[in-house]
């Protein structure tokens, strides 16, 4: 299958790094990233022709593949074996633990292959911006209804726009995000091991990473903060080989680290203010080192970061006069006051939302209200709170609500006792103060929403070195695999049981077809679609206009049209009247579409003369001349 392509690319990269690298899991990560700036290379690169598409895409990944065969062959005789830990008694409980996050692991897969992108974003606009990059034969700018598709990090769409011109479909989509867990699951080991963990805390660190609740949720979907997550990882493990590095080049290590940034910010911008304190601080210990050289590779690192997202923002500057978008969209997510009692009250409130527990949700929740009264400021202030919103939250089976309760306990106890123990390990304490000062940042700069949890997916993920370094350290090492051993239940128990995506009971995605999973989230949008979708492909039209709310699901109407009439229709975001509709349109404004799809709040005025209506819905309509 064509889709296999992109294999050998990171491959020929991992046996090329593993010359470098003394450990293979920092080979891994550097095969990774590699991988990853191909990706934006190519999509980039071939959108400039206006050529992305398959024949291009297959061409380009064969010579890449054939390349990677010639280094396979050049350098697989020369690599060292893998080392295997020595065989010696107590391997009972690492095995058990290997072993439950096989069952995690190997269940999620299952879960991303069977079950189709089906959360709410990618309806709207994860799956939307890349059936539109398809239509396009690029990621340049287009107008549409929905700016979310246009401003926002586009890289994990890249990697899976590429993976489904090559696959003929979306079958391969989730896999984006459950590749970046088996990254983030190998990655946090290694960091463990880098912050001075033994084998045992190398293992508790993966287990802590491959039992998040919210990553184990994420990993079967189109989400991005598994993604997001593995770049900052990425970026964090290269950033202390820069500074623990007492030999060798420094410069590739910077190049590294510059690319980790430049993917992690092209995925989300979060990632930034997560960077951020980490930044400070090889500022702080290499500028006093190195001076002139360390300003060098803090430009190197910078330089790279800026052009793996150079396209993405010259194409947000040139459409919104901003390279982080529109400026009143992104001022709806940023915070209006800064002071003390502003942090606080977003210190409480993200924290709260990995608190809801069953049969003890009300007493946690009546205790959040009590503390946060104690801020004095409105728990709801409108300069602290996303839109309308109001603060809530609950106990929930899905990656966009889900809490992480035993992790943020296992984590703050974590970064407490290193902290507390700078004295004798400073690279850890100095760690955990970034990683704290990352959640404050986040806090103080970001309003709180009420799915902000899935954001917090990164931070998670940089603890878990920590705690592995802090539960294997002796006496508390027993103590360490019963909380690994609590952790995996917890992992198992939602990866089984995700609501979006069921793999057991009356809702199991065993038991239904790929069409009806695509509306799990919203049911009773699948029969009024079927039918709008019937009366869109009656007559085999080729150019549809699409009318759409600002987070209407554009991306199952494309999939049931296509179903029904192939892949020759068109769709094309017409009558808008935001930002995006100065971009060049792919249809020619001359040639209106043979048919309108209404989504949404129906404005009549919308519709053109000469459309009469073909299905109507309160949900969708179809209009048709």
């Amino acid at each position: 299958m064509p889709a296999f392509l992109v294999l050998p690319a990171w491959v020929g990269a991992f046996l090329l790094f593993r010359r470098v690298f003394a450990d293979w899991r920092e080979a891994v990560l550097a095969a990774c990233v590699t991988w990853g700036v191909v990706v934006v290379a190519l999509s980039e690169g071939l959108s400039l022709f206006h050529t992305l598409a398959f024949w291009p895409l297959l061409v380009a990944w064969s010579l890449i593949s054939c390349a990677a065969l010639v280094v396979c062959i050049r350098l697989w005789p020369k690599m060292p074996v893998l080392p295997l830990p020595p065989f010696r008694r107590g391997l009972l409980m690492p095995a058990l633990l290997i072993g439950g996050m096989a069952v995690i692991l190997l269940t999620t897969l299952v879960v991303a292959l069977i079950s189709p992108p089906n959360n709410w974003d990618s309806m709207t606009y994860h799956m939307a911006r890349v059936a539109n990059w398809v239509d396009h034969r690029s990621v340049h700018d287009y107008p549409t209804h929905i700016l979310r598709q246009l401003y926002l990090g586009p890289w994990a769409e890249f990697a899976v726009t590429n993976l489904q011109i090559l696959a003929g479909g979306d079958r391969f989509a989730n896999l984006i995000q459950y590749v970046a867990m088996l990254g983030n699951v190998l990655g946090v080991s290694l960091l463990a091991k880098k912050l001075g963990a033994s084998r045992q805390g190398q293992l508790f660190a993966a287990v802590f990473c491959a039992t998040i609740p919210m990553g184990v949720l994420q990993a079967s979907s189109t989400q991005t903060d598994q993604v997001s997550a593995l770049w900052f990882l990425c970026f964090l493990n290269f950033l202390v080989v820069l500074l623990t590095a007492t030999s060798g080049n420094p410069w590739g290590k910077a190049v590294l680290v510059g690319a980790s940034l430049g993917l992690a910010a092209l995925t989300k911008m979060t990632a930034l203010v997560f960077a951020s304190p980490f930044l400070l601080w090889v500022a702080f210990v290499l500028l006093p080192k190195h001076r002139l050289r360390a300003v060098f590779l803090l430009a190197i690192t910078c330089a790279v970061g800026l052009a793996i997202n150079a396209g993405h923002l010259l194409r947000n500057e040139s459409a919104f006069g901003s390279p982080l978008g529109p400026p009143s969209e992104s001022a709806i997510y940023t915070n209006e006051i800064h002071s003390p009692a502003a942090l606080a009250s977003n210190v409480i409130r993200n924290l709260a939302v990995h608190l809801a527990v069953p049969a003890m949700d009300m007493d946690i929740r009546s205790e959040v209200f009590r503390l946060h009264g104690l801020t004095g400021f409105d728990i709801n202030d409108r300069r602290t709170t996303f839109l309308d919103t109001t603060f809530y939250y609950h106990f929930a089976l899905s990656e966009d609500y889900a809490g992480n309760p035993l992790h943020l306990i296992v984590a703050v106890i974590s970064l407490a006792a290193a902290l507390s123990s700078f004295r004798t390990n400073r690279l850890a304490a100095a760690y955990s103060v970034c990683l704290a000062g990352a959640f404050l940042l986040f806090c103080g700069y970001l309003k709180w929403e009420p799915w902000v949890s899935r954001l917090h997916l990164p931070l998670f993920v940089a603890a878990a070195p920590v705690c592995g370094l802090v539960f294997s350290r002796d006496g508390v090492r027993r103590v360490g695999y019963v909380v690994a051993v609590l952790l995996l239940v917890v992992g198992i128990f939602y990866a089984t049981e995700n609501e979006v995506r069921p793999l057991i009971g009356e809702q199991s995605i065993l038991k239904q077809s790929r069409t009806s999973l695509y509306f799990t989230v919203q049911p009773e949008r699948f029969e009024p679609f079927s039918a709008a979708a019937a009366a869109v492909a009656r007559g085999n039209p080729s150019r549809i206009g699409l009318i759409t709310g600002v987070d209407d699901w554009e991306y199952p109407l494309r999939v049931l049209v296509r179903g029904q009439q192939g892949v020759t229709v068109s769709f094309e975001h017409v009558d808008v009247r935001n930002e995006s509709r100065n971009c060049p349109p792919e249809l020619p404004p001359a040639i209106p579409p043979d048919k309108i799809v209404v989504m949404g709040a129906f404005q009549p005025e919308s519709v053109p003369p000469g459309y009469r209506a073909a299905f109507e819905s309160p949900l969708i309509r179809v209009f048709e001349k």
